[in-house]
């Protein structure tokens, strides 16, 4: 390794394994301790979609369940495109919308904390230890969610637009991000075939994030 650069890493799910709420909603949930965030330090749970796009464009959305920059505070953002999806990778300067929420969260990097997405084909939902930070319904924002599966990537990225580049006496090194583990859980469709069959069990609540069963776990 170059002493004189900077290295950073990523964990994916692409091509592995995603997520699609036309099969019923789904929460995923990620417990993590997070690095010190000093300066140029970027730590980020974030999933987009499987549609052979995602690299180029964010016609499907990309779902930020946790990004910190420099303070401390966590930010749940959710981004689309509104020319998708009557146009195909539009203008990012002219089409880009987002919606955001943020909580200062005290003991990130010494305490392990609950970061979770919950996602239907009407709304998305950010919440920090259970708690609803942000509720953004697609008919009053003026969005269209996507049916695709999302995949998920776990990173923490040194430098970059947000966060600057680090700067020697302020930023500490090494970067430790912890993951314990990575659940998900998927709620029935009432009248769907996996309600029928019972493959899906956990009923997700979208107001507090609860759920009658886990049905499926990573753990790493």
């Amino acid at each position: 390794l170059d002493p004189t650069r900077y290295y950073s890493a990523a964990v994916t799910t692409k091509d592995r394994v995603s997520w699609s709420a036309a099969a019923g909603p789904f929460r995923l949930c990620i417990r993590a301790k997070l690095p010190l965030n000093t300066k140029g330090v970027w730590p980020a749970h974030w999933m987009l979609p499987q549609n052979g796009l995602s690299d180029r464009c964010l016609d499907e959305g990309e779902m930020d369940i946790t990004e910190m920059v420099d303070d401390g505070t966590v930010y749940n953002t959710y981004h689309w495109m509104s020319s998708w999806p009557g146009q195909s990778c539009g203008n990012f300067d002219l089409y880009h919308s987002s919606v955001a929420s943020s909580r200062r969260v005290r003991s990130y990097s010494s305490d392990f904390h609950e970061y979770a997405v919950e996602r239907s084909m009407e709304q998305i939902s950010f919440a920090i230890d259970g708690r609803v930070q942000g509720r953004f319904r697609a008919a009053e924002k003026g969005f269209h969610l996507s049916a695709s599966p999302f995949f998920l990537i776990l990173n923490t990225a040194i430098g970059g637009a947000w966060p600057g580049s680090p700067v020697p006496g302020q930023t500490q090194m090494p970067v430790e991000h912890l993951i314990d583990w990575v659940r998900v859980v998927r709620g029935d469709v009432p009248g769907s075939d996996a309600a029928n069959t019972g493959e899906y069990s956990a009923h997700v609540v979208g107001q507090g994030f609860q759920v009658s069963r886990e049905i499926r776990t990573h753990q790493g």
